[in-house]
């Protein structure tokens, strides 16, 4: 679980990076390689909320649950599976 919580803490300093990096670049030489893994990363959970979207929808809360599944991909959908 320890783990898990610390991917999900490298996954959102990610994004905050990929964010920062929208508004103020970080340099030409790590402008549109970030950008290329961050719409990646993005497309992929894009993917991930459509295919696990029948099982978010069971959920108490699922547009909370796609939005984190948008946020952190499959290791949301883990910590589902271990709580």
């Amino acid at each position: 679980m320890a783990l898990l919580n610390f991917a999900k803490g490298a996954l959102t300093a990610f994004w905050l990076l990929a964010i920062l990096n929208l508004f103020y670049p970080l340099g030409e030489a790590w402008y549109w390689p970030v950008n290329l893994i961050a719409g990646a990363t993005l497309l992929a959970h894009v993917g991930e909320v459509a295919l696990f979207n029948k099982r978010l929808s069971q959920r108490p809360q699922p547009w909370l649950d796609r939005v984190q599944v948008l946020l952190f991909g499959i290791l949301h959908m883990r910590g589902l599976r271990q709580a």
